[in-house]
């Protein structure tokens, strides 16, 4: 078979095409002079692309990996041969992969991702591991192992909130072993920091075999994972090849390996052994065997009528880190508009691509689609919550609390793809991940309109009525701590500061790695008299400091 690859095959590098040596032929296509093939994305549609290449080269089959960010020629749902998207990161980019999942004839992703992913139209599915360690790079090396156990990855609580609270059980063990917390390490650099890692934490986000799992057994690494994983039985062997951990036996579970060194080392040669294996090069022939016996979907993306697809085209191409893409998708803006002036999504995508343009501000063409698309359907929450988010960043604190009163008073989360805000933003990740998987609820807007309210009213200095939105929002949705350390400071300020530290003192497993909220509460309780207890907080938090390396050139 000939196959067309895009994007980054098992969302490492282009590596594992270049040292593909199986029965298919595969060559990449892209924008890049790089590639095999190159399109041009202002103009060229998959067919005119696939058509041209076929006049030397005819292929069978495209692969397109991230879509989210590399997508393919437009037209894609029309492409003459067969297609599939293989995607990672859904719980981030759901809202431009569901609508889109119907142009191809397969969508592939993790195990939790076909179980629970609402792509609409089109059922996810999952044919093995999507990841995979880069062979050149991730390897094993004649370095002494002087690291006790190493984490490289991002540190955002926000963005990983289960895998922050064992970051910090392991950094209070600083004071026992040699641990190495750490990000932006990258090729051989942090190919190194795994080698010189007796035990490498990991804790994936959607229980899939992630980048990191491939990367430690390479390196020859004993690699640790939860128990919870979907994945893992399926491929690896716990206790021989890989440490599976819980809740309840993480640190004896690291107390154990690193106290029986000779027992790691038995399972880190035999993950290792293994790790060939696992390359992307030598599992692509598997997976092209599967995608070319699979069932396909029929592309009813085809059948949509014509404006709901030129709105899925904006969500698909307006991100694309293809520049010539995201000019095309704005060229579709103005008809999509005079077509379909009552959508609240046209305008929530207008105002989407204004703000993601570069050094964009909240300009006020971008204000009036936000208002225009509550207008549209004003018994959405989730875009009252926009248009708030909009007169907030303007300035105009009082239409931002009107909006956001609405938003506590719509009993609807329609529109609930369309949130706006910044892609950090905690509660924007949770909400699209809720999303993602059918578990989100009012409750939840609701509590966030509560949240932003209080913030708004206590820097107007109305601090009871700002603490009557904060108990409100808890009692909605405990689960959004973005109040905690706020509420505490209310409490403070309004002379209750016993209840302040203690409110603080209860809540902080619900603020890991927050140093923070954690300084915060040493000061509290200085103040309070209680110096023991602040002595003894400050030491915890130098422990657990300890163990963070800002920059992974020093460690």
């Amino acid at each position: 078979m000939r196959v067309l690859s895009m994007g980054k095959p098992f969302f490492c590098d282009v590596s594992p095409v270049s040292l593909y040596r199986g029965p298919h032929e595969i060559r990449t296509l892209g924008e890049d002079v790089t590639c095999d093939f190159q399109f041009d994305p202002r103009q060229d549609s998959a067919g005119d692309a696939i058509r041209r290449i076929a006049c030397t080269w005819a292929p069978d089959l495209l692969m397109c990996w991230m879509p989210e960010a590399y997508p393919p020629p437009f037209g894609v749902e029309h492409a003459p041969i067969r297609t599939v998207a293989l995607v990672s990161d859904w719980n981030v980019y759901h809202p431009i992969l569901a609508p889109n999942s119907a142009r191809y004839d397969l969508f592939l992703c993790d195990q939790r991702g076909a179980n629970v992913l609402d792509a609409e139209l089109i059922q996810p599915m999952h044919a093995m591991p999507l990841y995979s360690a880069v062979t050149p790079i991730h390897r094993k090396m004649d370095i002494k192992k002087d690291i006790d156990v190493l984490f490289v990855g991002n540190l955002s609580t926000a963005a990983h909130p289960v895998r922050a609270r064992y970051l910090e059980r392991l950094a209070r063990l600083s004071d026992r072993y040699r641990i190495v917390l750490t990000g932006g390490a990258f090729g051989d650099d942090y190919a190194r920091l795994l080698n010189r890692a007796r035990l490498v934490f990991n804790h994936s986000i959607r229980g899939e075999l992630n980048l990191r799992v491939f990367e430690t057994l390479a390196c020859g690494s004993t690699a640790l994972l939860e128990s919870g994983n979907l994945e893992v039985r399926g491929h690896v062997n716990p206790g021989e090849e890989i440490v599976l951990y819980d809740a309840d036996n993480f640190e004896d579970c690291i107390a154990q390996l690193l106290e029986h060194p000779e027992k790691a080392q038995e399972i880190a040669d035999a993950g290792h052994a293994r790790a060939s294996e696992f390359a992307g090069e030598n599992r692509l022939t598997a997976l092209i065997d599967w995608i070319a016996n699979a069932p396909g979907s029929g592309r009813p993306f085809c059948q949509l009528p014509e404006h709901e697809q030129r709105y899925r085209d904006i969500l698909m191409y307006g991100q694309s880190r293809y520049a010539g893409h995201g000019e095309w998708a704005k060229s579709l803006l103005p008809e999509l508009m005079d077509r379909c002036p009552d959508d609240p999504r046209v305008w929530s995508i207008t105002a989407q691509i204004g703000l993601s343009s570069p050094g964009a501000t909240l300009s006020d063409e971008i204000l009036d689609a936000l208002e225009r698309a509550h207008a549209c359907m004003p018994e959405s929450a989730v875009l009252a919550l926009n248009a708030a988010l909009g007169c907030a960043a303007r300035g105009d604190d009082k239409k931002a609390l009107g909006y956001l009163s609405k938003a506590v008073r719509c009993e609807s989360s329609s529109g609930e793809t369309c949130l706006l805000g910044p892609p950090e933003d905690a509660f924007v990740i949770r909400w699209r991940r809720s999303v993602a998987e059918r578990t989100a609820t009012i409750a939840m807007v609701h509590a966030e309109a509560h949240i932003r309210m209080a913030n708004i009213l206590a820097a107007h200095d109305d601090l009871a009525a700002a603490e009557e939105h904060l108990r409100c929002a808890e009692d909605l949705d405990a689960e959004n701590t973005s109040g905690v350390l706020f509420g505490a400071e209310l409490l403070w300020k309004t002379g209750r500061k016993s209840h302040a530290a203690e409110r603080l003192y209860h809540r902080m497993a619900d603020l890991p790695l927050s140093i923070e909220a954690r300084q915060r509460l040493c000061d509290m309780l200085a103040e309070l008299g209680l110096r023991a207890d602040a002595l003894a907080l400050a030491r915890e938090t130098m422990q657990i400091m300890r163990a963070f390396v800002d920059d992974p050139a020093t460690v």
